[in-house]
C-alpha cells in the first residue's frame, strides 16, 4: 500500500505541520510507503518522501496571514501522482492543493480519506463577530468532506461538533489517537539559561505560550487577564513569554504590557528548551480541534492551564489524571483565579506537571502513526471487497 498525503501546511510553524512532518519521519524509520505533497515557498523538510512544489503565486490567508494559500499547477500535481501511482490519498487542509488532489482522486478514481484538523468555521466567527458567516462556512465544511471515505478528528470532542456543525456523519468520522513526539519534547531539555536569549531575565517564574498570535487563539483575553492579574497581585513576580507570529505579536508589543515578552518564531532546540525550562503553560484557545502544543508541554512536564472549549482539555485531563486545571473558557476571574493558585503554589504545579508528564506516556506519536497505517490499510482493504 502507497499513501500520498497532500496538505496545504508542512513548513509552518502550527501543530498541523508539526503532526504531518512526524508522519513522513515515522514512515522513513518503519519502512512505510508513505509520500507528502506539498505546495509552498517557505521552509520545507529535507526528507527524501516529501515532494514540494512550487507555488505558481501565493496569497496570505485571510484571518491568519502567517499561512500562505499557496496555488500549485494542476499539471504539476497530476504528474506528482502518477509518478508515485498511490493506492490512497489522505487530504489534510481543505485549501489549494486539497482541493486540487480531491479532484484528481475522483478523475482517477482513489479512495479518499482525510483529517479536520483545523476549526477554520470557529476562526471566522471569532475574526468576525458573525454567526452566518460560520454557518457558510460550515456548509464549505460539509461540501468539501462530502466524498471521503473516512474523516479523522484528533480529539474526541470534536467527533460531536463534526457531526452537528458540519455534518460529518459518525459512521464516516473516527478518532485519530493524539501524539507528540516524546524525544523532541522532553523534561531532559530543560536549561534555564535559554530565557535570557529572548530578553526574559526575571528571578519569578516563567510562563509560556506557544502558538499565533492571533484573536482566534484568544491571546487578547490572555493578555487582558494577565494584567488583570498583575493588577490584582502587585508584588508577582512571574513573567509571561509568547512564542509565536501573527498581526498581534507587533500590535501588542508596543504596549506596555506588565512583565510580557513577545519573542516571535522560535523552533529546534530553543523551542525543547523554552517547554521544559517554563512553570506553568497557558493556553487560552476555544477553537482548537487537540491543541499540539499542549501535549508538547506536558511531553515537557510542564502544568498546564487550558479552557474548557475544544480539544485541548482532553489532554489535560486524560484518564483522571489532571496534568494541570481546565478552566471555564472566557471566564476571566476564573483564569486569574486558576493563575494565583498555580504561581503562588510551586508544588502543585510540580504534581500537576507530573501526572501530565506520566500522561503522555499513552500519547506517542508512533501510536498516531500506527493508527494512522492501520485505519488506510483498512479502508483500501473494504473498498477492494
Amino acid at each position: 500500500m502507497r499513501i500520498c498525503i497532500f496538505t496545504d501546511t508542512l513548513g509552518d510553524l502550527n501543530g498541523v505541520s508539526r503532526f504531518i512532518q512526524d508522519m513522513g519521519e515515522q514512515a522513513l524509520a518503519n519502512g512505510i510507503d508513505l509520500h507528502i505533497v506539498a505546495s509552498t515557498a517557505k521552509y520545507c523538510p529535507n526528507l527524501p518522501n516529501v515532494h514540494n512544489l512550487p507555488p505558481r503565486w501565493r496569497v496570505p490567508m485571510p484571518f491568519y496571514r502567517e499561512l500562505d494559500l499557496a496555488y500549485p499547477s494542476s499539471e504539476a500535481l497530476e504528474r506528482v501522482l502518477r509518478e508515485l501511482r498511490p493506492d490512497i490519498l489522505h487530504i489534510s487542509t481543505p485549501g489549494p492543493v486539497g482541493i486540487i488532489a480531491k479532484k484528481l482522486a475522483v478523475k482517477h478514481k482513489l479512495p479518499v480519506l482525510g483529517t479536520y484538523h483545523t476549526d477554520f468555521p470557529a476562526y471566522i466567527r471569532d475574526n468576525t463577530g458573525l454567526a452566518w458567516a460560520k454557518r457558510a462556512a460550515d456548509r464549505v465544511m460539509q461540501r468539501f468532506y462530502l466524498p471521503f471515505e473516512r474523516v479523522f478528528t484528533r480529539s474526541s470532542e470534536y467527533l460531536d461538533i463534526m457531526e452537528k456543525e458540519i455534518g460529518i456523519d459518525r459512521t464516516r468520522s473516527a478518532l485519530l489517537p493524539p501524539g507528540t513526539n516524546r524525544t523532541r519534547f522532553h523534561p531532559s531539555h530543560k536549561d534555564t539559561t535559554v530565557f535570557a536569549k529572548y530578553g526574559v531575565t526575571g528571578e519569578g517564574p516563567k510562563v509560556l505560550y506557544v502558538g499565533r498570535i492571533s484573536k482566534e487563539k484568544n491571546v487578547p483575553f490572555l493578555l487582558d487577564v494577565w494584567q488583570r492579574y498583575k493588577a490584582c497581585n502587585p508584588d508577582s513576580t512571574a513573567e509571561l513569554l509568547l512564542v509565536g507570529e501573527g498581526f498581534l505579536r507587533h500590535k501588542r508589543a508596543n504596549l506596555a504590557l506588565d512583565d510580557v515578552t513577545f519573542a516571535g518564531p522560535v523552533i529546534g532546540d530553543d523551542l525543547s528548551m523554552l517547554y521544559a525550562s517554563s512553570d506553568l503553560f497557558v493556553f487560552p484557545s476555544v477553537t482548537d480541534t487537540l491543541g499540539q502544543v499542549v501535549m508538547e508541554a506536558q511531553a515537557s512536564r510542564v502544568c498546564c492551564l487550558v479552557s474548557d472549549v475544544g480539544g485541548p482539555q482532553s489532554i489535560v485531563n486524560h484518564g483522571g489524571g489532571a496534568g494541570g486545571m481546565v478552566v471555564r473558557g472566557n471566564d476571566a476571574d476564573a483564569w486569574i483565579d486558576a493563575l494565583e493558585a498555580l504561581l503562588e503554589n510551586a508544588t502543585l504545579r510540580q504534581n500537576f506537571a507530573r501526572r501530565g508528564y506520566e500522561n503522555m506516556q499513552h500519547f506517542d506519536i508512533k501510536v498516531s502513526f500506527t493508527h494512522f497505517i492501520e485505519t488506510h490499510s483498512d479502508a483500501l482493504k473494504r473498498l477492494h471487497r
